[in-house]
């Protein structure tokens, strides 16, 4: 009843000390125009209700039904989860090199790497609020300025922290010529340094300045032009494209002339070869600028490939130095296992038997010369000094020995008959 009394104090504000019956006598349009009246104030509460629920998923002014199809749960999954592998994997490397020889430019060119990913990677998550991972007719309008903006931080940020983890992996092959004579490829070396900081430099001014004017890129309905975005991104992808490719080919020539052993060569080649699959992320990315452009505009995909790219780069570019960390850990347990397996009974035996023989004055033959001379150890002057030495992570045991040569004769005299061997 105070519903329709406030509709006749709207429609008839003359009225409004008039009886509630004057309702009843108004003519029919106007009963009609009353009773649309009551129903939009009557709806009001449930369209409140309606606009709180969609304030309460992940996307921005999204209903609920548009939320439910974004794919915001998977950008955030991937994006954590590879910057946590990300950020522990460079932060091993960092710690092991500072304990060893110290941080050296590589190590701080992979950390500012990380730096760059882990932004990146905030960024991305940060656009699934404003629409990432929703087709563009699907987007809220209201969301076009701030997706704008974060979208425009996001591509310098993505082109120049990608040429980093590039750079320290080639600053890390220079390791590999310390102290030798390859001045030539050196020099070809640092050379790449240069293009690829360059070239990613070069690709993010572009980004930053493809409208004129510059704030049209986070303003769109902002008067201006902007670069085609075909052409553009496929200067981009060349350039991302074509520096993986050098920087993972690059060390080989070096790694085969490597004295170390074949199994070890091998796996070092497959380690740095490991950055091709950067190369991979590139092109799939690539793929997907069609689909922007001539597609739903949905660029979820695009930016999980640079996710992932990007994060990748940054683990690669440390292996190298925590394989061999890996690879020890492995031969301990193994070692550690086998004695746990087999006991240590038997080796016990074999020292109490050894140092028995040598206690009762028993000879060991330590070679057959061609001429008849006879080479034995010596017991009674052999020195043995254990010393607990710590050296690079390694124990050293020194032992003195005593080697006397005897001529055939004076070891007959003594009771020997031929080299090494006592008379029966």
């Amino acid at each position: 009843m105070s519903l329709q009394t406030t509709a006749t104090k709207e429609v008839f504000p003359k009225q409004r000390d008039g009886p509630e019956k004057s309702i009843g006598s108004a003519p029919r349009p106007i009963r009609s125009q009353i009773r649309n009246k009551n129903q939009t104030i009557t709806q009001q509460p449930k369209g409140g209700e309606q606009a709180s629920i969609g304030r309460m998923g992940w996307v921005v002014n999204a209903s609920p039904e548009v939320d439910a199809q974004s794919q915001w749960a998977t950008v955030l999954i991937v994006c954590l989860v590879l910057s946590v592998l990300s950020i522990v994997t460079v932060g091993s490397r960092l710690c092991i090199r500072a304990k060893a020889r110290g941080l050296a430019a590589d190590d701080y060119m992979a950390a500012l790497s990380a730096v760059f990913a882990f932004t990146y990677s905030v960024l991305c998550i940060t656009q699934t609020k404003y629409g990432l991972g929703l087709p563009i007719k699907l987007r809220p309008a209201q969301n076009v300025g701030p997706y704008a903006r974060v979208n425009f931080a996001g591509r310098p940020i993505y082109q120049i922290g990608i040429s980093f983890f590039k750079i320290a992996l080639l600053i890390s092959y220079l390791r590999l010529l310390q102290g030798t004579d390859h001045r030539s490829y050196r020099l070809v070396v640092w050379g790449t340094i240069a293009v690829v900081f360059l070239a990613h430099l070069g690709c993010a001014l572009s980004l930053i300045f493809a409208c004129s004017p510059v704030e049209k890129s986070w303003k769109p309905w902002v008067p201006g032009t902007c670069l085609k975005p075909g052409p553009s991104f496929t200067g981009y992808a060349v350039v991302t494209i074509v520096s993986d490719v050098v920087v993972a080919v690059l060390p080989i020539p070096v790694l085969l002339k490597l004295s170390v052993r074949l199994g070890k060569k091998v796996g070092l080649i497959g380690i740095f070869m490991l950055g091709l699959f950067t190369t991979l992320c590139s092109i799939l990315r690539y793929v997907q600028i069609d689909r922007i452009q001539n597609g739903d505009g949905n660029s979820t995909m695009l930016v999980l490939w640079g996710t992932i790219e990007f994060n990748v780069g940054n683990m690669v570019s440390s292996l190298p130095f925590l394989a061999p960390v890996f690879l020890k850990k492995a031969r301990d347990y193994k070692s550690k296992y086998l004695s746990a397996a087999y006991g240590s009974g038997s080796k016990n035996r074999q020292m109490r038997s050894r140092s028995l023989a040598l206690r009762n004055g028993e000879h060991y033959k330590l070679s057959e010369l061609s001429s008849d001379k006879s080479a034995f150890r010596s017991v009674n002057t052999s020195e043995i000094r254990d010393g607990m030495l710590e050296n690079g992570g390694a124990i050293l045991k020194s032992v003195t020995y005593s080697v006397r040569v005897d001529d055939g004769n004076d070891a007959r005299s003594r009771g020997i008959d031929g080299p090494g061997r006592p008379v029966s």
